[in-house]
């Protein structure tokens, strides 16, 4: 029991502590996570589903087969009046669009509790406690990501961001894999005492810092998280030298949320220390439009009338349609059969459309042979003018030197005006989906530098360059 403890500890603990620095690594892509979980949830809460009654041929409803055929259900989704919600469904409701406002705090408290729990749950420290918050987090988001999976609601949980992507299945599994280990730790939480050191606890320490080695190189392709969790396991092998067990304990608990937060505050104030999004530094944009479509073949399925077994035929033959065969069988439906999945362009859904003409610019942005610029404002209402006069004086040289220069934002052709006259933008802004922009780049404004397509440059609205720094250090 004691060895499965300690495994269990340095498995747990190591996952929730690179779950959660990837995490703080990316605050705002987890908060636009936890935004569509609570959007989807109260939209549920606040709506009802209606079936929607399904054509079916007559022949078929005649046939002796008809009992035998399962006919997929449709639903139309009606938002209820609030009023008319119960009081329950009324105070969820509220409660889900409350967090949604709040989203990035609650992303931000999230991480820093993930990353402190793993790194008690490697030290054994406040067992008791830490195993309970570890068994209902579990609980709580197997619950969640079962919900997602099985309803189709979140194709992607966040777990570990862009870092990782997981299917809502594969979600769920990775949940029931962590419960498998907590429990051993929550049965044993009475024994579990990191304090005083001894051989057993330098070896989980020791194997736990291997695990995130190993994990950090193989997977993540990221050093900052071995940094970290080597230097707290430090901090709390010094502080073991003359320090009580119970002083050890708030030190580290204390240090281990100031530095997860100041993390988190960094990558929210500045951009991600590792950048996982396809807009990454040194990516090749125009490679990751291009996608695969989908290898398929149309079927028309008839049922036997005897047998009711299904006869498939592909419509790219019809030498076996016959009076025979339509004799002997029933048409029940066309289905496809999917020989080789599509595989979706890692930029997606990027448009830049002039508010005037409708015209779109985006193949000019990623063609363009030379350097351009595109300056990323999701929503003009919530865009931070600080260091827009830095904006206007790299805009206004690039344009003077034919580099393009262009604006994306979500906002409304009125908005971009008074925004541009108030701002005396000379470049011009063109649309685009919300979400699509928040991919490029966490900062509104962010700006992107793009050379013979690949990304040269990235800013967050607090480190934008002067226009010496941009003409001597990217545009060469």
């Amino acid at each position: 029991m004691k060895t499965l403890t300690g495994i269990s500890r340095i498995i747990v603990g190591t996952l929730f502590v690179i779950s959660g620095l990837i995490k703080a690594n990316d605050p705002h892509g987890f908060a636009y996570k936890l935004e569509e979980y609570f959007v989807v949830f109260s939209t549920e809460m606040g709506s009802k589903k209606t079936e929607v009654p399904q054509e079916i041929d007559e022949a078929i409803k005649q046939s002796p087969c008809f009992s035998k055929l399962q006919f997929k259900k449709e639903y139309t989704q009606e938002v209820i009046p609030r009023a008319e919600l119960g009081f329950f469904k009324r105070t969820l409701v509220d409660v889900f669009m409350y967090l949604s406002k709040h989203a990035l705090l609650l992303a931000i408290f999230i991480c820093v509790i993930e990353i402190v729990l793993g790194l008690f749950t490697v030290m054994g420290f406040q067992m008791r406690m830490v195993s309970w918050i570890l068994i209902l987090m579990i609980i709580f988001f197997t619950f969640l990501t079962f919900y997602s999976a099985y309803f189709n609601k979140v194709t992607d949980c966040g777990c570990f961001g862009d870092a990782l992507k997981l299917t809502p299945w594969q979600s769920f599994s990775k949940d029931i894999f962590l419960l498998v280990f907590i429990l051993p730790i929550f049965f044993a939480r009475k024994k579990i005492k990191g304090s005083p050191l001894n051989t057993y606890e330098y070896i989980i320490s020791a194997i736990s810092l291997v695990l995130m080695i190993a994990l950090c190189v193989l997977q993540f392709k990221w050093l900052f998280p071995i940094y970290f969790h080597a230097a707290f396991l430090g901090i709390r092998f010094l502080a073991s030298i003359k320090m009580r067990a119970v002083v050890q304990e708030l030190l580290l608990l204390l240090l281990i949320t100031l530095g997860s937060s100041i993390f988190a505050m960094h990558c929210i104030e500045h951009l991600s220390i590792r950048d996982y999004r396809p807009w990454r530094i040194g990516n090749q944009t125009r490679e990751l439009r291009v996608g695969k479509p989908e290898n398929a073949i149309i079927e028309m399925v008839y049922l036997n009338k005897e047998s009711c077994a299904e006869v498939r035929h592909s419509t790219d033959d019809w030498s076996w349609l016959d009076s025979t065969f339509e004799a002997t069988h029933l048409f029940y439906k066309q289905d496809k059969r999917v020989i080789e999945a599509a595989v979706e362009p890692k930029i997606k859904d990027m448009s830049l459309e002039d508010p005037e003409t409708g015209e779109n610019i985006a193949d000019s942005l990623f063609s363009n042979s030379g350097y351009a610029f595109l300056l990323v404002a999701p929503d003009l209402k919530k865009t931070s003018l600080k260091n827009m006069d830095r904006i206007n004086q790299i805009s206004e040289y690039a344009l003077s030197k034919q580099i393009m220069f262009v604006g994306g934002t979500s906002s409304s052709a009125e908005m971009i005006e008074d925004f541009r006259h108030a701002n005396q933008n000379l470049f011009r802004f063109y649309f685009n989906d919300e979400k699509a922009l928040k991919t490029i780049v966490r900062s509104n404004p962010g700006l992107v530098l793009l050379h013979n397509g690949i990304v040269v440059g990235k800013w967050h609205y607090n480190d934008i360059p002067t226009l010496d720094q941009i003409k001597t250090r990217y545009l060469k």
